[in-house]
């Protein structure tokens, strides 16, 4: 039976962690390959971020985050597109895990995660609590400037930030949803000293950064 997602995997019984193929799109028959956690809490989790390598570029143009880049299970991104798709209902939760050189994981868990279509820049929405052993650093920051929730997507070559002066996917070398930047940014370029700020402050350099993951559930 065709799954939209990992949760509906899951519940085909579905139950081991690996790459599988989703129907993100409806009556579009198209299949979409993705990594399905399905351990962390109760699995069912789609990855729609992964960097574990660094041997993809995250410093892409707009149509490669509209399309997807990279290899499932791998440095990988699942595409703006079918992000919106999946989270278009507003029924999904977010889970964010840094792991460090050290080898400690690191988690940020949103109770609310969705995307707006291409016509609206794949505007981000964030809402809920935020919980975990990372802190908060895209949502109740305590600063405008950080705060993410609202904040379009931005490219090198499709500027949609807050900040006057320039393009923070240009200067900071990845596309993300910026504001006048950001306090955090999973996408940077993977040399560790160019990567600024992937979490901050729990994570203020790429230096102490061995993966990261972004992941979806639905409700």
């Amino acid at each position: 039976m065709d799954a939209k997602d990992c949760k509906g995997l899951r519940e085909n019984g579905h139950t081991y962690s690996g790459v599988y193929e989703i129907y993100p799109f409806g009556t579009d028959p198209r299949p979409v390959r993705v990594y399905c956690d399905m351990i962390t809490m109760g699995g069912g989790w789609t990855v729609i971020q992964k960097r574990v390598t660094g041997s993809v570029s995250f410093d892409r143009t707009w149509d490669d985050y509209k399309n997807g880049f990279g290899e499932a299970g791998q440095d990988f991104w699942i595409g703006n597109e079918v992000i919106h798709q999946l989270t278009k209902e507003k029924t999904s939760s977010l889970y964010i895990s840094i792991t460090l050189v050290n080898g400690s994981k690191l988690y940020e868990l949103y109770d609310q995660f969705s995307v707006l279509n291409e016509a609206d820049n794949y505007q981000l929405f964030l809402a809920g609590n935020a919980s975990g052993t990372l802190g908060d650093s895209i949502l109740h920051t305590g600063s405008y400037y950080g705060n993410l929730s609202g904040m379009e997507f931005s490219t090198f070559d499709r500027d949609n930030d807050q900040w006057t002066r320039g393009n923070c996917a240009s200067v900071l070398k990845g596309g993300w949803w910026f504001n006048w930047c950001c306090f955090a940014f999973l996408n940077g370029p993977w040399i560790p000293d160019s990567w600024f700020w992937p979490w901050y402050p729990t994570v203020a350099n790429g230096t102490s950064v061995c993966e990261t993951q972004m992941m979806i559930r639905r409700h």
